[in-house]
C-alpha cells in the first residue's frame, strides 16, 4: 500500500513538472481565432543554469514556417536587450537568414521594441500567417515587425533544422517522440 501511494505521488509530481515547463500565451492571444494550441515546450539549461522555458503554439498543433504561430519564452535569468539582439543577429548570420540589409533593419526594429529582461519575465512572438510578427512583454503588446520575412527568420533560431539546440527543437516540435532529457 505504501509503495502504491509513493508511486501515485511520484507520478503526479512528474506529470506536474512537465506542465510547469510550459510558458503561457499572453492574455490578448488567448482570444485569437482560430484558437492557438500548444505544440510543445522545452527548457534550456546552459552549464546547469536554467536559462528559459519555451513553448510553441499554432492553430492546428503543426508547425510550418509561414503559418500563424507563437513562441513564448519565460526567462529565468536577467539579460539586457542589446545582448538579446547580439545573439539574435549571430544566429541569423550563422544560419544565413535574411540579407545583411534585412538583418540590420530587423535589429534596429527590435532595439525599439525589446526591453531588458529580468528573471520571471515572459517575451512572446506572435507570427501572423504570411504577415507581421508582434512582440508581447508578459501580457503587454510591445509592437510589431511588419516584414513578412522576419517571422520565419526569427522562429528559425529555435525551430530550423540548423538551429543551435536541436534537442530543444525536437522537444518543442515532437514532444511525444523525444526523451525526457531537458534542454539543449
Amino acid at each position: 500500500m505504501i509503495l502504491r501511494r509513493k508511486f501515485i505521488v511520484i507520478s503526479f509530481l512528474v506529470l506536474m513538472s512537465g506542465l510547469l515547463v510550459a510558458s503561457e500565451l499572453p492574455e490578448p492571444l488567448k482570444a485569437v481565432r482560430p484558437q492557438l494550441l500548444s505544440v510543445g515546450s522545452a527548457t534550456l539549461r546552459w552549464f546547469g543554469i536554467h536559462v528559459y522555458d519555451m513553448s510553441l503554439y499554432t492553430e492546428d498543433q503543426k508547425y510550418t514556417t509561414n503559418s500563424a504561430a507563437v513562441l513564448s519564452i519565460s526567462y529565468h535569468i536577467s539579460i539586457k536587450h542589446n545582448r538579446l539582439q547580439e545573439k539574435t543577429l549571430e544566429e541569423w548570420q550563422r544560419m544565413n537568414k535574411g540579407t545583411p540589409e534585412q538583418q540590420e533593419d530587423w535589429i534596429k526594429q527590435l532595439d525599439a521594441l525589446w526591453p531588458d529582461i529580468k528573471s520571471g519575465d515572459r517575451l512572446s512572438a506572435y507570427r501572423q500567417s504570411g504577415g507581421p510578427t508582434q512582440f508581447y512583454f508578459d501580457d503587454r503588446l510591445l509592437g510589431e515587425v511588419a516584414d513578412p520575412a522576419f517571422g520565419p527568420a526569427f522562429f528559425a533560431i529555435w525551430l530550423d533544422s540548423e538551429c543551435r539546440y536541436p534537442k530543444l527543437r525536437d522537444k518543442i516540435l515532437k514532444p511525444n517522440k523525444t526523451s525526457e532529457k531537458k534542454g539543449q
